[in-house]
């Protein structure tokens, strides 16, 4: 994780008889602001794509085999994606061009370059691929976010995901093994050629076993049934490699009490492995923080927990990850809460919160680490039950824009954070009218208990319980300086 963030970094390498020293920022600064070399050469932008991975899947669909996705009228399956507008290098402002369309299939819609769009709350029933097309010196600064809601039967609950990057190596903290459980991994691979990939699991005694290598044609889906890696393990992260290109991956886990409900969710892969990692949105009952340990040596690992007055006590302020491995630490019923996580090697975290339903049901959802806010992110809203958007602790102010249906933007507000706790939001406090998209600036702020300042949405509906992570920060503009010495 960063030590310090800003609107502009510096790295130099040394060449022999030439320095090359590179400057980036996401959001371009006003031409004129910074004076340039006549050696300066502008890096290019490049385009956002992700991928929504669709409907869930029932149990019976086992690694290799085609998806068979669930029929139920009760479960709603949903896509929203937006553009929000971005300065250019050029001094103006617009939204990139954002475009829909099925997983290797055709296009839903294309809406061209603007001054800001939202979709509406389309219904799918297969995966998505949206991409933003960036234009020269401007990033694509957008976004997709699926919802799955389910009010009766096995699938009651909630699940929200920001829709995943491609990557050719992440993982993911969710799934489990254990009876009751069908936890999946959803592997999608946007590219126009086949890639290979080597899945490996983790489980709370260490690695389960080889890695499992898969072959992902271009333009498909696979889903590998986690139980049949990791048999009867109660906690698992995915490990995920990829040769010969990107994948985008999700882990989707429903489970099940026998005939009672327990819950749906959607989870993709949050910060990279650190010695510290920012969890926040921790905000219901039966809180779990999950932590994984890909080193080989054993990791010590230290938790702090801040509500909103601050500093808070709870069950588990230290635990033991073996190589390998996760373990995970209960810290009951929180309201609010941001946990730091520090460890002494590199680690990843996740957590999930809980809530009761009918009947003796209930619902849970994942919380990714996130990375410190960048100076401008993208979050879409679900549109079902109540959000609040959560800050870790932290010094200065965020800046707070709301999209509306119209795609326009609202006027900026700046989030006063707080010192020692965390700063709870209500999005519709940002404007009298709808509000479906957030836009987020952190350069302003600075964290106090963590490397930077941390954001999550957490949603619950009579039914369930689910969070929200901002769009990763869009690639932005950069220059490179070459100087002969």
């Amino acid at each position: 994780m960063k030590h310090l963030r800003s609107i502009v970094t510096f790295g130099a390498i040394a060449v022999p008889g030439v320095l090359v020293a590179t400057t980036s920022f996401l959001t371009p600064l006003t031409p004129g602001t910074l004076d340039r070399s006549p050696e300066q050469v502008r890096m290019p932008t490049a385009d956002m794509r992700v991928v929504c991975p669709g409907p869930l899947l029932t149990d019976g669909t086992a690694e290799g085999t085609d998806a068979e996705f669930v029929d139920d009228s009760k479960v709603s399956t949903r896509v929203v994606s937006a553009s929000a507008p971005i300065g250019a290098a050029d001094g103006s402002t617009s939204s990139a061009r954002l475009q829909v369309a099925d997983l290797g299939g055709s296009v839903d819609f294309d809406n061209p370059a603007g001054q800001g769009f939202v979709s509406g709350d389309d219904s799918i029933d297969s995966t998505k691929l949206v991409t933003g097309f960036a234009r020269p010196g401007a990033p694509a600064l957008t976004t997709g976010l699926e919802t799955v809601e389910g009010s009766s039967g096995d699938l009651t609950g909630l699940a929200a995901l920001t829709c995943a990057q491609a990557s050719s190596s992440f993982r993911i903290l969710a799934g489990s093994g254990a009876t009751g459980s069908n936890s999946q991994l959803l592997l999608s691979n946007p590219g126009d050629v086949p890639v290979q990939a080597k899945v490996s699991v983790m489980t709370p005694g260490g690695q389960s076993a080889e890695p499992t290598e898969l072959s992902i044609k271009a333009g498909q889906q696979r889903a590998v049934r986690l139980a049949g890696l990791a048999v009867g393990a109660e906690s698992l992260a995915v490990d995920v490699t990829v040769d010969g290109g990107v994948l985008a991956g999700s882990v989707q886990e429903t489970v099940l009490d026998g005939l009672k409900p327990q819950g749906i969710d959607l989870a993709a892969a949050g910060a990279d492995a650190d010695r510290q990692q920012v969890l926040t949105g921790l905000s219901g009952k039966d809180v779990r923080v999950r932590v994984a340990n890909p080193g080989k040596d054993l990791a010590e690992v230290g938790l702090k927990a801040y509500g909103p007055e601050g500093e808070i006590d709870i069950p588990r302020q230290s635990m033991t990850v073996v190589g390998q491995g996760v373990a995970e630490a209960d810290l009951g019923d929180l309201e609010a809460t941001s946990v730091v996580v520090d460890a002494d090697q590199r680690v990843q975290a996740g957590a999930f919160i809980g809530q009761d339903g009918k009947k003796g049901a209930s619902d849970f959802g994942s919380v990714q680490a996130t990375e410190s806010l960048a100076e401008t992110q993208i979050m879409a809203l679900p549109r079902t039950g109540d959000s609040s958007l959560h800050l870790s602790p932290g010094q200065g102010r965020v800046q707070v824009q709301g999209m509306l249906d119209d795609g326009s933007l609202t006027d900026p507000q700046s989030i006063d954070l707080n010192p020692s706790g965390t700063t709870v939001v209500d999005p519709s406090s940002v404007s009298d009218d709808s509000v479906r998209a957030l836009v987020l600036k952190g350069s302003q702020a600075t964290g106090t208990r963590a490397d930077g300042v941390h954001a999550t949405l957490v949603v619950t509906t009579e039914n369930g319980i689910s969070t929200v992570a901002p769009a990763p920060a869009p690639a932005g503009v950069a220059y490179r300086d070459i100087r002969l010495g």
